[in-house]
């Protein structure tokens, strides 16, 4: 399979003369990498790299993600082609990490209603796409084909809501593990099962159960 092109940059590259430099920085699972490779492969390369050049090495500030799931690509035997990337200057390393970790860092959130009223009708695979932890209630990679944004109507808000927390990693472990203990995700009202359980939860607490 030829892998598509989908952008431009500044120049191009090889993807043997890239060199990692995020290092552990940001874990990625292998079921992670895969997604990107499925997403390479149905959308092409869409994103240019974005790379420091320094000491004859082409270091990566920004596309770690794509460059390993390339790497595994090319080591299956897939061809990949010259790659669009865009060069960043930085006077030093530690120029370089601190850009590194800006392009990494979150100056606004997202909702789940925010995102409802971005996509509109359009129906996405959240298989590919991983959003911040506790948008769109909980979803993960078990309850993402079964989610359905309410529908949004004009002038009055919906009968569905939403609510937003904010939480620790722990305290997100122990709400999913909540949740995928509850048997009580079925309601003619709401067609969201994480609603509907972590509401049974809280009916049973306020009930001293």
């Amino acid at each position: 399979m030829k892998i598509e092109i989908n952008c431009t940059g500044s120049d191009t590259i090889q993807l043997n003369e890239l060199t990692e430099f995020q290092g552990e920085l940001k874990e990625r699972s292998a079921g992670d990498v895969e997604k990107i490779i499925k997403s390479i492969k149905k959308h092409g390369f869409s994103f240019p790299f974005f790379v420091w050049k320094n000491d004859g090495k082409n270091n990566v500030i920004d596309g770690h993600g794509r460059f390993k799931a390339l790497q595994q690509m090319a080591a299956a035997g897939e061809e990949i082609p010259a790659l669009p990337c865009v060069y960043i200057s930085a006077k030093n390393e530690a120029e370089a990490k601190e850009k590194l970790l800006k392009l990494n860092s979150q100056y606004g959130h997202m909702t789940a209603d925010s995102v409802a009223a971005f996509l509109g009708d359009l129906k996405l695979d959240f298989e590919e796409i991983a959003l911040p932890s506790g948008v769109i209630d909980f979803i993960t990679e078990s309850t993402a084909e079964d989610f359905e944004f309410p529908e949004l109507k004009s002038g009055d808000r919906d009968t569905m809501c939403t609510m937003n927390f904010t939480l620790t990693a722990a305290q997100v472990e122990i709400i999913k593990a909540a949740l995928s203990k509850c048997d009580h995700k079925k309601s003619a009202e709401n067609p969201n099962s994480n609603g509907n359980a972590i509401t049974y939860i809280c009916e049973r607490y306020l009930n001293g159960n």
